[in-house]
């Protein structure tokens, strides 16, 4: 009998191996795929990139600039061109805005997408109440390739 409870024990540890392959984990959790959440708006499709430089602008307190290099995304390319047909315009509402920034708001890094939120807004007022494209606020990001205070 004694014989016959040694010989058991092998073949009721093949059958708990077979029953939970890597380890002690249960069905639910190794099947379980995970989720990449992502957050923000999602990617644009066939973006049009249009440059406008580097800024360096004075801060109000007179102590510091700000510099800066920004591209706008589109996803129409007539209403980049017809951006880019108004550039110095661009450029000199960009240069105003960025001159009232104060030097607190930038040390705080959720004031940059308040930024660009305020930039995209003024730009977006450029255009023209009925424009020949559908879209009628056709920059959707601000891109901030180099920022700045010194």
């Amino acid at each position: 009998m004694r014989f016959l409870r040694l010989s058991l024990l092998p073949v009721f540890l093949l059958a708990t191996i077979a029953l939970f392959p890597s380890g002690c984990q249960s069905e639910d959790e190794t099947e379980a795929p995970q989720k990449v959440l992502r957050e923000g708006p999602p990617p644009l499709e066939d973006p049009a990139y249009m440059s406008l430089g580097t800024f360096v602008v004075n801060m109000p307190d007179g102590k510091y600039y700000l510099k800066t290099t920004m591209s706008l995304a589109f996803t129409n390319s007539g209403a980049m061109d017809w951006m880019t047909a108004r550039t110095p315009l661009v450029k000199d509402m960009i240069i105003r805005h960025l001159q009232s920034v104060s030097v607190e708001q930038l040390e705080d890094l959720r004031y940059r997408q308040i930024l660009k939120n305020d930039l995209m807004i003024r730009l977006n007022s450029l255009f023209p109440n009925e424009p020949p494209w559908e879209d009628l606020d056709p920059v959707k990001r601000i891109l901030f390739t180099e920022f700045y205070k010194q």
